[in-house]
């Protein structure tokens, strides 16, 4: 189960790292900061909201895990998917709890969830209309407060004080 995390978690950076290296691209050409900003704030939404569909990103449907609720094994809310990937920056600690663990990383123990092999989730995604409003306002909410975020980092002001 280990190896199978790790390599759906591959695949979700490989994915992510192709589409901002892209927009990089793009960034780049055009040679605009309010874009890098723009991109980058993006990039670290991806990260964080990647499995707040039916718990799983594109690759844990393609390796059949799911993320659940760690009692119930019922599909957790959009918020704590989010919560368990905000730890994800510290990816070689997670790595490592979850190789002690061999079940958890930090942020499942934080969200109390748990990652498990589901064959049935294959099929077709379903989500009702609270469930994509509940996902497209905490995606819309992180990427404003990241993309502030990465303003305030490059404002003159703040540079002036350090």
């Amino acid at each position: 189960m280990v190896i199978k995390r790790l390599l759906a978690f591959g695949i979700d950076l490989m994915i992510i790292i192709v589409i901002e290296n892209v927009l990089f691209l793009t960034t780049y050409i055009i040679k605009s900061q309010f874009t890098m900003q723009f991109f980058s704030a993006l990039m670290i939404t991806l990260l964080l909201c990647k499995d707040c569909i039916n718990g799983q990103s594109f690759g844990k449907r393609v390796m059949k895990l799911q993320v659940v609720d760690s009692n119930t094994e019922e599909n957790i809310s959009a918020v704590r998917h989010i919560v368990r990937n905000l730890f994800l920056p510290l990816w070689c600690i997670e790595i490592l709890i979850l190789m002690i663990s061999k079940k958890k990383r930090i942020g499942d123990y934080i969200a109390k969830t748990k990652v498990i092999s589901n064959h049935a989730s294959v099929g077709k995604i379903q989500l009702d209309k609270n469930t994509l409003f509940v996902i497209l306002l905490c995606f819309i909410v992180i990427f404003l407060l990241m993309f502030i975020l990465f303003n305030l980092i490059d404002s003159p002001i703040l540079q002036l004080l350090f």
